[in-house]
Order: C-alpha cells, then sequence, then structure tokens
C-alpha cells in the first residue's frame, strides 16, 4: 500500500493540478457525487477525494460523526467536511492492517474533518455504494474542496 501523505516508492514529489473531472484516476479523482453516480460494474481501482467524517460500525445506521469513533473497520467520505448525514456519506472499508493503520479513524484521528485521496474498487459496503479493497491514499491537509468548484481546485505537492 503507497504510504498515506507520500508518493509511491522511488517516486519524486511532484506538483499536481487536482481537477475533479469524474476520470477516478489520482489528478482528476472522482467526487463523491461522481462516485455515486458510478455503475458497479467494474473490478478496476479508482480514486476518490473527500473529507474524513467518521465511520460506521457494522452498519450506515450506526454512523459515529466523531474524531473519537473507536471503529477501525472503515471510514466515511463526504464532499462537505462537516457532513453529518449519511445519505451524502460513502463507506470506505479497510480491511487490511496497512489500510486501518494509514486511515481508520481511531489511529488518525488528527485527519478527522480533513481531505483523503484515496484509491479503492467500488463495490456495495453496507448495503450501499463504496470503496472496498483500498490500496493507496494520500492525506491532503489543508486542501480545500468544499468551497470551489472542482474545476478550480488548484494545485498540491504529492
Amino acid at each position: 500500500m503507497e504510504p498515506a501523505g507520500a508518493g509511491a516508492a522511488g517516486e519524486a514529489t511532484r506538483a499536481v493540478r487536482l481537477v475533479g473531472t469524474g476520470e477516478g484516476t489520482r489528478d482528476c479523482p472522482y467526487t463523491i457525487a461522481d462516485f455515486c453516480a458510478l455503475e458497479l460494474s467494474a473490478d478496476e481501482p479508482v480514486w476518490v477525494i473527500g473529507y474524513m467524517v467518521g465511520t460506521a460500525p457494522r452498519s450506515m445506521n450506526n454512523a459515529v460523526f466523531s474524531a473519537d469513533a473507536d471503529n477501525g473497520s472503515n471510514i466515511l467520505l463526504s464532499s462537505d467536511s462537516l457532513c453529518t448525514d449519511i445519505a451524502r456519506c460513502i463507506p470506505v472499508e479497510l480491511s487490511t492492517a496497512g489500510s486501518k493503520a494509514s486511515f481508520s479513524l481511531p489511529t488518525n484521528a488528527g485527519h478527522f474533518r480533513k481531505c483523503l485521496l484515496i484509491e479503492g474498487v467500488p463495490s456495495t459496503y453496507l448495503y450501499t455504494k463504496g470503496l472496498r479493497r483500498v490500496s493507496a491514499g494520500l492525506w491532503l491537509d489543508g486542501f480545500d474542496i468544499s468551497s470551489v468548484e472542482p474545476t478550480v481546485w488548484g494545485s498540491i505537492e504529492i
């Protein structure tokens, strides 16, 4: 798994202009709205950008929108950093020790309500559209996607 907050091993850090265009690539990730509009037929990983706003222990109906949540098996992503509505979130399964260490709320409470660029396979998860088999991700602390249009998000070093 690619380290959180850094490029892949041996890859130089580079400035990237992130644009939410619905391509699902690292440079042009899906927004939450783009992702929710996807058909779940592919088994290929995609990149999605959003804010980690909580976790959902065993069910979306049990969602916890708090930095002190203790569930490490998934996170909830939203396009709004202050979201507390499960209908505006997608669940991201964290099934490996590496993904839990890099992205779970209990081990990354300092990233609560921070922007995350994450790669996984679009799947049904917790009876809704979500991401499974997370393979990479980058924390984009300070990067703002909620108050500007995706076409003008700006540049960031990744």
